[in-house]
């Protein structure tokens, strides 16, 4: 999948186009905390979703495995896939962003703040 492709994916999530998913499991996904169990590195509740992680009203948004930006909304729905492969839809800006890479960085925190930063700038655009 290209990085275009996932942020369109957002687009759909978040938009729900000619009805292509059921309303109400769609809502369900985007909105219903199943478990948020702690990631293993972080250490920060993560919020999740039936396959979504939903950001959170608790201001460790951008600490979540989700990769948020600081300005995400806490409706903001994403996932942080294998080593740096992010996508979220933010229903408070219609903003969606998709990064992926074919590298592995060793450092995991480093790679960490490379994805919540270009996170962050994303989630700050104005449209």
């Amino acid at each position: 999948m290209r990085a275009a492709d996932l942020a369109r994916f957002y687009q759909g999530v978040m938009r729900n186009p000619g009805g292509l998913w059921d309303a109400d499991v769609l809502d369900d996904a985007k909105t219903n905390v199943r478990c948020n169990f702690p990631d293993n590195l972080m250490q920060v509740p993560v919020n999740r979703t039936l396959g979504l992680v939903l950001a959170g009203d608790d201001g460790q948004h951008f600490m979540r495995y989700g990769s948020f930006g600081v300005a995400n909304s806490p409706r903001s729905i994403g996932h942080a896939g294998a080593h740096m492969q992010i996508g979220w839809g933010d229903p408070e800006t219609g903003i969606s962003f998709a990064y992926c890479t074919n590298g592995l960085d060793a450092d995991v925190m480093k790679e960490g703040a490379r994805g919540v930063n270009l996170s962050g700038i994303a989630a700050a655009l104005e449209l």
